[in-house]
């Protein structure tokens, strides 16, 4: 999922924020671009592609303010005028106004495809400063009336909300209104770790935490994993492609179709299983000379790799930045795994071979 960011400044100040150390936290947001220049800039982008899906407005919350909300009806507009084909996702934890509700579906019904991801997790306002957890819960059967395609985003998961009560409060709602869950730890950046362990001090004790996926509080991680015990065929995801894979009725491209993601932790239905299945037998594995013209044509000439036996894997023994790695994924449709790449400004990645740190 490429990243759209015509606006950064997030009015909120939640606790765990990356954006704390970017100064980027109870502030008004920024506009960097127009929607004309936005637009311009993501089809003239080197991991543009039209299948590809768009998350829009990552750097603040775009339904907060008014006039983060004009600049997303513009943006919609211009997006629709231009003929512009991939999915959009919009990301928030505020109330969506009944009038923003009527310009997602007026943009759908003129093709263009939306899915509205609600964060949430059961955090009190100490945590998410700014927030209403009313107003977040709202959203779930406002969105799901008007028909708009809803994929929870759980997180992040840290101690005070792993508790029986919340996971099971958290678990029961959103279950009833939207597609699936994507269910996520929490991110550590190595700046923000001493801040972060002021309210959980495990985080400072464990090695492994600022290279994680994400970090789990461990009644959080076996909750999440056995959640069929009260929604047997609800879906939860620990993959945001697989998320999206199922909204969009896609199989798998990123390589995680047979991985123990997969089959351990993906709680998928029988019918997107069927469609990865299927894709699957299929595929033509990459081949020396494919995997060579996509690894040239991200900058990444000359770098030792190999593929795996299986034909699923490429394994790059180099630091190479995140974002690459997800556009090679997606090139080749096979999983990539390199060494990462400590200057980089995104956070470690499961598309990148990080794995999860359970604490507890």
């Amino acid at each position: 999922m490429d990243r759209g960011e015509p606006a950064a400044g997030m009015p909120e100040a939640c606790e765990y924020c990356f954006l704390n150390e970017r100064g980027q936290t109870a502030v008004r947001p920024e506009y960097i671009a127009t929607p004309g220049e936005s637009v311009d800039a993501l089809l003239a982008s080197p991991f543009y592609a039209p299948p590809r899906t768009v998350a829009l407005y990552t750097w603040t919350d775009v339904m907060a303010l008014p006039d983060s909300r004009t600049h997303l009806v513009q943006l919609l507009e211009e997006m629709i005028s231009r003929k512009v084909p991939n999915p959009v996702v919009l990301i928030t934890k505020c109330s969506v106004p009944g009038d923003v509700v009527e310009v997602i579906n007026a943009a759908r019904a003129r093709g263009l495809t939306i899915i509205v991801y609600l964060s949430y997790s059961g955090l009190g306002r100490h945590i998410e400063r700014g927030i209403r957890r009313d107003a977040t819960a709202e959203n779930f059967p406002k969105l799901s009336i008007a028909g708009i395609p809803i994929v929870h985003y759980w997180r992040p998961a840290l101690p005070e909300s792993a508790t029986n009560e919340t996971m099971q409060d958290v678990l029961d709602h959103v279950a009833e209104y939207a597609m699936c869950t994507v269910a996520a730890g929490l991110k550590v950046e190595k700046a923000a770790l001493p801040r972060l362990a002021k309210f959980w001090p495990e985080l400072a004790e464990k090695p492994g935490v600022t290279e994680a996926e994400g970090v789990y509080p461990r009644r959080f991680w076996e909750f999440i994993h056995r959640t069929w015990r009260r929604h047997a065929h609800y879906p939860v995801f620990h993959t945001n492609s697989c998320a999206l894979s199922y909204v969009l009725r896609r199989a798998d491209s990123f390589g995680i179709f047979g991985t123990n993601v997969c089959r351990v932790r993906n709680l998928c239905p029988a019918e997107q299983r069927f469609r990865c299945t299927t894709a699957d037998a299929e595929r033509t594995a990459p081949t020396s000379d494919s995997v060579q013209s996509a690894l040239q044509g991200r900058g990444l000439a000359g770098i030792a790799w190999r593929l795996s036996g299986d034909g699923r894997e490429v394994l790059i023994d180099a630091p190479v930045d995140t974002r690459v790695v997800a556009a090679v994924t997606q090139d080749l449709g096979v999983r990539v795994r390199v060494r990462r790449n400590d200057d980089d400004g995104y956070w470690s990645s499961g598309t990148a071979g990080a794995t999860p740190v359970i604490l507890g």
